[in-house]
């Protein structure tokens, strides 16, 4: 059995038993179309209204009847016969009253064995089975719901802590840019300390050869090309060189502006982090609220 299921097994497990110690069935004196009749009553807990009658309903369709019949929520199952009983078809009467704000449903069975009706001091081998019958089924109506809140409990806590782990991560992303960042800033800079160094270089030796230009002018005209063109070929690396260091200053500027944008998504993201921390909690007690409900 692997763990998920291991979970699931010990999840329902725990659900049963908390369930099966506080359902109990009581026998007393209750109201129904016939009356005042004795009847096994039993509480179901969390359950809708609709949905319980129905299941009773289908309780019943699995023994022999002649038909079944629902007024003011009571059903009632004509001539029901029960195989333990032998072959005398006896009457069901169940009573559901609805406590919406306790979240209760009182469940009350009387059955009408032909004349009288059933009490434990007279038959209480049928009284058990009636008994047994009423638990088992308010044991079943009050774990599914109860399961279903846990389910979605557990489910809802587990999904805010995965988004408190992806802003986490997302918080580790953001600083590990900072660094990456910081760190292509600083060979930048030092790139353009070069490159201006490279650049004075380049300035003195235009001059020079600018110098050059001008005394040539009246020379040769072919001295005059050669070092027209070797000032041009020093002009031309000077703005190689100037386009290089303006793309360095840029770079700088974009690393610092992506730092400072990554350091206010860090101060998002902690704050984030610390709404996601009190949801969990919340989700955390409503999970908590639920189990209490088993105990």
């Amino acid at each position: 059995m692997d763990m998920k299921k291991t979970l699931l097994f010990l999840s329902t497990s725990f659900v049963s038993l908390g369930f099966a110690q506080k359902i109990s069935v009581s026998e007393s004196s209750e109201k129904f179309s016939t009356g005042s009749q004795n009847a096994a009553v039993t509480t179901i807990y969390e359950a809708k209204l609709d949905d319980v009658i129905k299941e009773w309903k289908k309780v019943l369709k699995d023994l022999k009847y002649e038909k079944l019949k629902e007024d003011d929520n009571e059903v009632f199952g004509d001539n029901i016969l029960i195989k333990d009983w032998g072959n005398n078809p006896v009457d069901f009467y169940t009573k559901f009253e609805e406590n919406k704000k306790a979240r209760t449903i009182k469940m009350s069975t009387a059955v009408d064995l032909g004349g009288a009706y059933l009490r434990s001091n007279d038959n209480s081998d049928k009284f058990k089975y009636v008994e047994n019958m009423s638990k088992d089924f308010a044991l079943k109506m009050s774990k599914a719901p109860i399961e279903e809140q846990l389910k979605e409990a557990k489910e809802e806590l587990e999904k805010q802590e995965n988004k408190l782990k992806d802003l986490e991560r997302k918080k580790t992303e953001l600083q590990d840019d900072i660094v990456n960042y910081n760190s292509k800033k600083a060979k930048a800079e030092k790139e353009l300390i070069t490159k201006e160094a490279e650049i004075k270089k380049k300035k003195a030796e235009v001059e020079v050869q600018k110098k050059v230009v001008d005394a040539s002018a009246g020379a040769v005209s072919e001295q005059a090309k050669s070092s027209q063109k070797i000032y041009d070929k020093l002009n031309d690396q000077l703005k190689d060189l100037e386009k290089e260091q303006k793309d360095l200053k840029n770079d700088i500027e974009d690393y610092s502006k992506k730092t400072e944008r990554a350091e206010k998504d860090i101060k998002e993201n902690e704050s984030d982090q610390e709404k996601k921390k009190k949801e969990i909690e919340e989700a955390k007690k409503k999970r908590d609220e639920v189990e209490k409900k088993i105990i």
